[in-house]
């Protein structure tokens, strides 16, 4: 923690900050140690500092409300970065408390944003994850697969459901999905409930920008049906605490009564192919996990139920 505190004295002396300005270390995060004051972020991730250097380089190009201002970034060995605090609590947190007219302002706010991600272009696809431009997406998709492939086939539990993966992305019907280039847009690739923040009544924020690309405009939208997908198997379970279901549920119908999704039997086919591409992403975790065993027969239930394949 020592080596913490020196490092926020040097960003404070940076930014110019005065010493009264405290930094208290935050109740919750994912994969970064993240500090929070009353207006500032400062967050490091020495584990893999060039990620956290890639996403402040997009960022800094973005002027929309909702995404937090870069305000200052370390020497990729430093791994630090500091941000303007923006208002509000996690959605995961408060929307049970909402009443009906604020949750289906919130919806629509998200709607909006996705239109805003829509108008950021690019002329190549590009990943802040990976650091890498790739000729088309599909490629972009794929990255390590065979890396991932080689994992998961260290588990048996998981051989059936692997085929089936497998059959799916290298299936003629899917091989052309996405090879061609199509307008290349900003995604942000993680719009779950606690990524996002909202003040009670509007959406005051979007966090967490490690998986963002320069991809396909789908892309969010296919990471949206996949959570709902997972959000009603928890909820099945009865341990969606977070009423995720009830949040993704009201989302997945505005974004269908929305325009975006021009053809929705095209959207249909292209979702099939990504899913297949999100639950072998999903068994590499699992292989990975302290609990393979379990969390790979949950995935296996969850695919066999084949929930998700469907789009109304």
């Amino acid at each position: 923690m020592n080596n913490y505190v020196a490092r926020i004295k040097t960003i404070k002396k940076a930014l110019q900050l005065p010493e009264k300005e405290v930094f208290e270390p935050a109740q919750s995060g994912t994969h970064h140690i993240v500090f929070l004051s009353k207006d500032y972020v400062v967050r490091f991730r020495d584990g893999n500092p060039e990620l956290l250097s890639r996403e402040a380089e997009v960022l800094k190009r973005l002027t929309h409300p909702l995404i937090p201002k870069i305000l200052w970034v370390g020497s990729p060995q430093s791994s630090g970065m500091a941000e303007n605090r923006l208002p509000g609590k996690t959605l995961d947190s408060i929307w049970s408390t909402l009443t009906p007219t604020d949750q289906s302002n919130i919806i629509d706010e998200i709607i909006q944003f996705l239109q805003y991600l829509r108008t950021q272009h690019q002329d190549y696809y590009y990943s802040i994850n990976t650091g890498k431009k790739y000729d088309n997406y599909r490629d972009l998709l794929l990255d390590s697969k065979d890396e991932k492939i080689n994992l998961i086939k260290k588990h048996r539990e998981a051989d059936h459901l692997l085929q089936e993966l497998l059959n799916t992305i290298e299936s003629d019907e899917y091989k052309s999905l996405f090879t061609n280039q199509v307008k290349i847009v900003l995604v942000h690739g993680d719009m779950i409930n606690h990524n996002l923040l909202i003040d009670g009544n509007n959406l005051t924020g979007i966090l967490d920008w490690e998986l963002a690309q320069f991809g396909d405009p789908d892309y969010d939208l296919f990471r949206l049906f996949y959570y709902q997908e997972r959000a009603k198997a928890y909820d099945n379970q009865g341990i969606d605490e977070t009423f995720e279901t009830h949040f993704m549920d009201k989302l997945i119908t505005a974004i269908i009564k929305s325009n975006l999704i021009e053809d929705i039997k095209q959207f249909q086919k292209r979702y099939a192919f990504v899913r297949a591409i999100f639950f072998i992403n999903a068994l590499t975790w699992a292989a990975r996990s302290d609990n393979p065993h379990l969390h790979i027969k949950e995935l296996v239930m969850l695919w066999d139920k084949k929930s998700g394949t469907n789009i109304t």
